[in-house]
């Protein structure tokens, strides 16, 4: 079994006026189901040229796609709303599927907007994407959360939100790490003394994730893997990083499929990342670490926040 933190695709689908059966991306569900996929984070990616204005409008346009293509495959997929759905799915042999967004300037600077994406089922949410917004920085500025941001996240944590830290400037990760009485997650980061993407976490930010039993997905953008082209070994070199940190019980995968246009040498979809985890158990890793790099950890941290 298999399980991801992020991809893109209902994006996609939604630009490329296509379906999430069967698509020409990088991942749709005749592929997840043929490796045996538990849990897939489905994000809204909001691009900033719809900010601040149209974000919402946006955001409402790719939820009504995931609901729709949802709706369509009801017989392959469960959505995740709370922590025992994930059980559900994987008894009744479907793939469980939760709605996030990527990029908090969806919500308009409304504290009521994230309450009634939660009600559309929005489960999780990464604050920022590269630039600012009103929760936050992104990686490409230097701040931290403002008032309103510290607002969204403990309203995150009451309502029972994946707080989501990719794409947030450092400064901000620590905000978070301060205001939240709840664990959070990385969904598609790696680590910057592996690669020094401005995407990727500090030593000391995953050390934060793993004193506070958090997630960190590892992100298959080449650009965030290797300073060159990546390949199999730079997925496998950020992967014992996090691990030789101590990372065993936080460390995934967040792929970040369809929303890359970079991927290394031996992955084209998602059906390559059991090259992945077979590399592993080739060099020596066990079946224990291995499962719970490909779901376990992310199935525990989700059930964990999520309300039942």
């Amino acid at each position: 079994m298999f399980s991801d933190a992020h991809c893109d695709t209902i994006t996609n689908i939604l630009e490329q006026k296509q379906g999430l059966w069967q698509n020409d991306g990088h991942l749709d569900l005749v592929r997840l189901k043929e490796l045996g996929f538990g849990l897939q984070f489905f994000a809204a990616w909001i691009d900033p040229k719809y900010e601040p204005h149209c974000g919402i409008n946006r955001a409402v346009d790719i939820f009504d796609k995931f609901h729709t293509e949802a709706e369509k495959n009801s017989k392959h997929l469960h959505i995740i709303k709370s922590g025992i759905d994930i059980d559900y799915a994987i008894k009744n042999n479907k793939i469980g599927a939760l709605l996030s967004i990527e990029g908090g300037g969806a919500l308009g600077g409304r504290l009521s907007s994230l309450r009634m994406f939660y009600k559309l089922g929005v489960r999780a949410m990464t604050l920022t994407w590269n630039g600012r917004n009103e929760i936050a920085d992104g990686v490409s500025e230097w701040g931290g959360l403002s008032a309103f941001g510290e607002s969204v996240v403990r309203e995150m944590n009451r309502l029972g939100m994946i707080v989501d830290v990719s794409h947030i400037a450092e400064k901000g990760f620590w905000d978070v790490a301060e205001v939240s009485g709840e664990t959070f997650i990385a969904s598609h980061s790696n680590a910057k003394s592996v690669c020094g993407h401005r995407r990727n976490l500090t030593d000391e930010q995953i050390k934060e994730l793993i004193k506070r039993n958090g997630f960190m997905g590892i992100n298959l953008y080449s650009d965030f893997l290797s300073d060159g082209f990546a390949k199999m070994n730079d997925i496998i070199s950020h992967i014992e990083y996090v691990l030789s940190l101590g990372g065993e019980n936080i460390l995934g995968f967040g792929a970040d499929f369809d929303g890359v246009d970079k991927l290394p040498g031996e992955i084209d979809s998602v059906s390559d990342m059991l090259y992945i985890t077979e590399k592993l158990s080739k060099i020596g890793y066990n079946d224990e670490l291995i499962d719970k790099i490909k779901y376990k950890n992310l199935h525990r941290v989700v059930k964990h926040i999520l309300k039942n």
